[in-house]
């Protein structure tokens, strides 16, 4: 017998409505609790398109690079990369791999191929060990705190060849589905801001938790 109380949509309106009442009163005595991005100049657009999804953004990567993946989760989209992007190299950086439950994954994993490696630990520390000038393209999903994104953009820099380029899940500055911020939006505009990178493609998601690529200007 199943004695939880049935949860509504009408139950989880009230909380949505208290919760949107608790805000105005908190902005209403000064308080900030949305961080949005700094808005961008025209020539950080110039040229941008805009893609259904991020499986044709990343149909649009050269392959045969090396490429990185950091946050993988259950490797599902690792193995989109594997599969679509051809690299000689894919590395997989996480911080607990022992979700990974991809099948394509784990075999070439468990192949003893060095076609696939993993990193486990915290993202900004491996990626930092990683040799300069060295990735193709690195796909940060990693912690999307403000801060999160921060340092990985930080240690990810470096290590991209001249031509290679950074892609970012849930560019995005709060998640309709957590009901949580989202730093990702307005890490990658300071980044774009302060250094001489422009957006190339947006990738859509019916949620809105949009791919963004960046490429060097």
């Amino acid at each position: 017998m199943n004695d939880k109380p049935e949860i509504t949509y009408e139950a989880v309106e009230q909380k949505r409505r208290a919760f949107s009442n608790a805000l105005k009163g908190f902005r209403s005595a000064g308080g900030r609790y949305h961080h949005p991005a700094a808005e961008l100049p025209s020539t950080k657009l110039e040229g941008c398109e805009v893609l259904t999804n991020r499986l044709a953004l990343i149909d649009c990567l050269e392959k045969g690079g090396v490429i990185a993946e950091i946050g993988v989760d259950r490797g599902d989209f690792s193995f989109e990369l594997l599969n679509r992007c051809s690299p000689i190299k894919l590395h997989l950086f996480d911080m607990d791999i022992g979700r990974l439950a991809n099948p394509n994954i784990l075999k070439e994993l468990d192949s003893g191929s060095s076609r696939v490696k993993t990193h486990v630990g915290d993202s900004g520390l491996t990626m930092s060990r990683m040799p300069d000038s060295y990735f193709d393209a690195i796909y940060i999903d990693g912690d999307h705190r403000y801060e999160g994104v921060k340092r990985d953009i930080e240690a990810s820099v470096p290590k991209l060849k001249h031509d290679g380029v950074l892609i970012f899940n849930d560019y995005s500055v709060w998640s309709p589905s957590t009901m949580f911020h989202c730093g990702v939006a307005r890490a990658v505009h300071e980044f774009c801001l302060k250094n001489p990178w422009k957006f190339r493609y947006i990738a859509l998601q019916p949620m809105m938790y949009n791919d963004v690529m960046l490429v060097r200007e």
